[in-house]
């Protein structure tokens, strides 16, 4: 009986055992960094000068809240995710339903699209530097074929953005493409042949069946692109270094300087926790959106 009572209780806390390693590894990698930042966003800790630390509470969300650069940086992040998410989401759909309905060489399309994904960010930023540059990069070329002056892209506060967006989108499209048209690939078949059946209009088809099915799919790419491009650093950092002035520093860029130029810690731990605060919200919103509908 006691045997029995034992390999019981071993059964039964054997799932738990099995996890252990993998909840050590998470509270080691990911929960202790976060608790620290959280902790640290509460103090005044300047590396440069030396200084230990200082609690002042809340006052570097004060200083956030107070600072017309941050709300800046702020609102140029989250124009850079609508814009890239949005952008390159209808492309990848439409491209996505041309590849679903079968054309010539669809299986070398797919396999050329994972190149931009797994090139660096860095080479992207710098390839793209050389490509926009006003003198003798091969975008300003074409333009000059068709009879328009060259544009200094990342030269200008009111193109670089923009610029540096259209880029992001050369680089994330093919991962819309790719995962809504497995999405596509996996619907079920029925519907839409009763549907034909039914003598229903292509765009019926996909408003009404296409559309509810996918659902889900959508919700899972625009979630991780949306995180994503939120937090955009590499390719900014090469191509303009968040100029010319500030019209292309992004809250990275920001939380970047503020820690690693200007060593003020507790201020970029403070944004650094806005910045999570911010995509929790975005992804609570698109889940409450799409997957509140859904159900």
């Amino acid at each position: 009986m006691f045997k029995n009572k034992k390999r019981i209780l071993s059964k039964q806390y054997l799932p738990y055992l099995l996890l252990l390693p993998a909840l050590v590894f998470l509270i080691t990698i990911l929960i202790y960094p976060t608790l620290y930042v959280v902790d640290l966003s509460f103090f005044k800790w300047d590396l440069l000068a030396g200084t230990p630390k200082t609690f002042i509470g809340l006052g570097n969300y004060q200083a956030m809240m107070q600072s017309s650069r941050f709300f800046g940086a702020f609102s140029r992040s989250l124009y850079f995710t609508v814009l890239s998410v949005s952008i390159s989401f209808l492309i990848g759909f439409g491209l996505a339903n041309l590849l679903h309905k079968g054309i010539r060489g669809k299986s070398l399309f797919t396999t050329i699209l994972i190149v931009p994904m797994v090139v660096a960010p860095i080479i992207i930023g710098l390839a793209f530097k050389f490509m926009y540059n006003p003198d003798f990069g091969v975008i300003n070329y074409f333009l000059n074929i068709f009879g328009i002056p060259s544009q200094p892209f990342l030269g200008d506060p009111n193109l670089a953005l923009n610029a540096i967006i259209l880029t992001d989108i050369w680089q994330w499209t093919p991962f819309m493409i790719l995962v809504l048209l497995a999405g596509l690939e996996s619907l079920p078949s029925e519907p839409f042949e009763a549907a034909k059946i039914d003598g229903a209009s292509r765009w019926l088809v996909f408003r009404r069946i296409t559309l509810p099915l996918m659902k889900p799919v959508i919700l899972i790419a625009i979630l991780i692109r949306s995180m994503d491009a939120f937090r955009e650093f590499d390719k900014i950092f090469i191509m303009t270094g968040g100029g010319p002035g500030l019209s292309s520093e992004t809250l990275s860029l920001l939380v970047w300087r503020s820690s690693f130029s200007w060593f003020h810690m507790g201020f970029a731990a403070a944004m650094g926790l806005f910045m999570l605060v911010v995509i929790m919200v975005i992804s609570w919103v698109l889940i409450k959106f799409m997957g509140g509908r859904e159900r």
